[in-house]
């Protein structure tokens, strides 16, 4: 077995995992899962890299009924892939001819087996995926959806993924609590988000999944998804700071407003409400229940106090592994996910409250990332929810 230089969990850890996949594919009469999602790769063989080509077929074979795996990968990574994943055997394929190499050494290994593929992995894309599953059925064997098993057995974390969920939520306040000392008229927008690129670097974090989004001013209220510009900020201007701190991968997700300079009640009205939602949502929330109904309950205390059109959206969405452009999971605090699942200990969720006037122009958004305990759920900042007066 090779085993990568710096390996994130002991290796006890990876065997339980894959021990776990294998039981899964048994139960679901899968032979070979073909594991090409970023994060899904990563949990299970600790491989990580900053891109993965669109257009090949990065990924590991896990065997149900043997415990071996194959790592393929590209001819380029040969001597980067025995560094940085933990593996049985090794291939390496070129652009154009991948997915006959793959189908050859699947066939070659377990001739009319039942393989599962990853379709809505973001990467590779359909251009190789289904050449891929057609060699594959031209080999003789049969072809099958395999998507969000992996992303099932990693919904809720381990305690050696919590251990890194919880200092992930530290170093989150302590680089808020830092941009709080620091934001001030003239910074613009791109300015703050790298500030808080280096105060996440300062304090131990890591490459997120996504970058800081900073909105700010009169148009803040409609650019929650914009990237941060080169508006530069103002005296009273009112700004949004949604980041995530990392560990090993393993990312927490906070959002608090600012004001440069002075108190506004309007804003501090909308967020007094988004504090008495998650403290709704966490008194609500008990081991084993359908997330929904907590879910549903700090929505409705959200919406009794703050009316409709003042409501962006409310929700969360599971979080953990993440690689870019995304760390949102497959799982919802709403259950309306492609799986529904249960609150157990260590289900690990953002939960956010985006909250906007459009006739005074102004955001207050609001997001806590929020973790299963045998206690209840519970959040991991100890910043308020209240407007910060900064600058």
């Amino acid at each position: 077995m090779n085993v990568p230089e710096h390996p994130r969990f002991g290796l006890d850890e990876y065997r339980e995992r894959t021990g776990r996949l294998r039981a899964a594919l048994r139960e679901l009469e899968i032979d070979v899962l073909l594991v090409t999602s970023p994060a899904n790769l990563f949990w299970l063989t600790d491989y990580e890299a900053s891109w993965y080509p669109p257009r090949l077929p990065v990924g590991v074979a896990v065997w149900a009924h043997e415990e071996r795996t194959l790592f393929f990968d590209w001819s380029r990574h040969e001597e980067f892939l025995p560094y940085d994943a933990l593996y049985d055997e090794a291939e390496f394929f070129d652009y154009g001819t991948a997915h006959i190499t793959v189908a050859e050494q699947l066939a070659r290994r377990s001739p009319g087996a039942r393989v599962a593929l990853e379709w809505s992995s973001p990467t590779p894309v359909p251009g190789v995926m289904v050449p891929l599953g057609e060699e594959l059925s031209a080999r003789g064997m049969s072809v099958s959806a395999g998507d969000w098993i992996v992303d099932g057995l990693r919904v809720y974390k381990s305690p050696a993924e919590r251990e890194r969920v919880l200092a992930a939520g530290a170093i989150a306040d302590r680089v808020f609590r830092r941009l709080h000392e620091t934001l001030r008229p003239g910074l613009s927008e791109l300015e703050v988000a790298a500030l808080v690129t280096t105060f996440m670097s300062e304090e131990g974090g890591e490459v997120p999944a996504q970058h800081p989004l900073v909105a700010s001013g009169p148009s803040a209220w409609r650019d929650v998804h914009s990237f941060p510009s080169r508006r530069v900020l103002e005296p009273g201007d009112i700004v949004s700071v949604d980041a995530s701190a990392v560990v090993d991968r393993y990312h927490v997700n906070l959002c608090r407003v600012f004001s440069l300079g002075r108190a506004h009640p309007g804003v501090s009205q909308l967020l007094d409400a988004a504090r008495e939602s998650l403290d709704v949502l966490c008194a609500n929330a008990h081991p084993g229940d359908d997330p929904a109904i907590a879910m549903a309950r700090a929505e409705q205390a959200l919406r009794d106090r703050v009316p409709a059109e003042k409501v962006w959206w409310t929700g969360g969405y599971a979080l953990g592994v993440s690689f870019p452009p995304s760390w949102v999971g497959h799982t919802y605090l709403a259950n309306d996910g492609p799986h529904r699942i249960t609150l157990e200990e260590g289900y690990l969720s953002n939960f956010e409250s985006i909250l906007r006037d459009r006739v005074e122009h102004f955001e207050a958004a609001a997001i806590d990332t929020v973790l299963m305990t045998d206690e209840g759920l519970r959040p991991l900042s100890t910043i308020p929810r209240e407007l910060l007066i900064a600058g």
